[in-house]
């Protein structure tokens, strides 16, 4: 469990270490910071997929991945089926609270 710790933290501290490279590479750190987003949410949910597998029958983790899957059949939706500014905005804000609702399930995990 520990490392599944140390690599949630990695992977939310990575955008903003390299951000923080700003004065140094100037524009280019935001442009890897955003791609490094990507990364970040990539190892969320295969860390979410692993908890998943660890405990099958944990509803906390199964909601999270059904909300993975609806948060990507939705984009695929609306980018590739009906394009909406609606559903847009709302979809925006969907992978940060996935963020956050993982990264509390891990950090208080002994508790569920």
């Amino acid at each position: 469990m520990k490392i599944i710790k140390n690599i949630n933290t990695l992977a939310i501290l990575l955008p903003l270490i390299i951000l923080a490279s700003y004065p140094i590479v100037k524009e280019d750190a935001i442009y890897l910071s955003l791609y490094s987003t990507m990364f970040t949410g990539f190892l969320q949910v295969a860390l979410g997929i692993i908890l998943l597998i660890e405990n099958p029958r944990n509803w906390y983790f199964i909601n999270y991945i059904l909300i993975v899957i609806l948060f990507f059949g939705l984009w695929y939706f609306n980018m590739n089926l009906y394009h909406s500014d609606i559903m847009t905005y709302i979809l925006f804000p969907i992978p940060l609270l996935l963020t956050i609702y993982l990264s509390v399930l891990i950090y208080k995990r002994k508790e569920i």
